[in-house]
């Protein structure tokens, strides 16, 4: 039994760390944002999500389709509407992902909080469920 006491403790800590690392990162990353939000940088090019690895997740944004890749090569394509300057609506028209929550038609919105360097920092709204978000430009 402590043995199995000791993993669960070991597991506890490890995600406590982990969580606790994320929050320090982000909440670092943005001590000097821009004055003003560049918005226009999620018009187009590649991004990751500080939440996982280059190779877990990629977003490419171009002409104004948004297709987010999964590490198997599997993807999420949406239409990309800005609704505003820092606003828009990302509609999904195709979706390779076996049993993914959402399907083609389903839209979420997204605002663009704040920018800083190459890093966005935004916020998703999609069947009432609100997203916090990091990414970071590449390309």
């Amino acid at each position: 039994m402590e043995a199995t006491q000791y993993k669960t403790n070991e597991v506890i800590t490890v995600s406590a760390r982990a969580v606790y690392l994320f929050w320090v990162f982000t909440k670092n990353l943005f001590l000097k944002p821009d004055a003003v939000p560049d918005c226009n940088s999620m018009r187009s090019g590649t991004f990751v999500n500080s939440q996982y690895s280059e190779e877990e997740y990629q977003m490419v944004v171009k002409d104004g389709i948004q297709t987010e890749y999964i590490e198997n090569g599997q993807y999420i394509k949406s239409k990309m509407e800005f609704i505003s300057e820092c606003e828009y609506k990302s509609t999904i028209i195709e979706v390779t992902i076996p049993d993914y929550f959402a399907k083609p038609g389903d839209f979420l919105t997204t605002r663009i909080l704040e920018t800083q360097s190459n890093y966005i920092k935004i916020k998703s709204v999609m069947f009432g469920q609100e997203y916090d978000f990091i990414y970071k430009k590449i390309k």
